[in-house]
């Protein structure tokens, strides 16, 4: 058997371990500590509508800002 073969072999018979240490963590400190309540739903909620909102302002900004360069067009400045 390989030298290679041997270090992966190791490797991989130690992520089992390494996950069920970590999903214990990860109880414990939800036990401990409590959910954090950031749903990650709402965030993307909170983001679409931030970002629809922001769109609109510039959208009518833009249409103020044709129309008033449509009436100052129109202006005979006697030239």
């Amino acid at each position: 058997m390989s030298d290679l073969y041997l270090k992966s072999s190791l490797l991989l018979a130690r992520i089992p371990a390494a996950v069920r240490r970590r999903l214990h963590e990860a109880r414990t400190e939800i036990a401990e500590h409590g959910d954090r309540g950031d749903n990650p739903v709402v965030t993307v909620i909170l983001w679409v509508a931030g970002i629809g909102i922001a769109v609109t302002i510039v959208a009518a900004l833009v249409a103020l800002g044709m129309r008033a360069s449509s009436k100052v067009d129109n202006v005979d400045l006697g030239g």
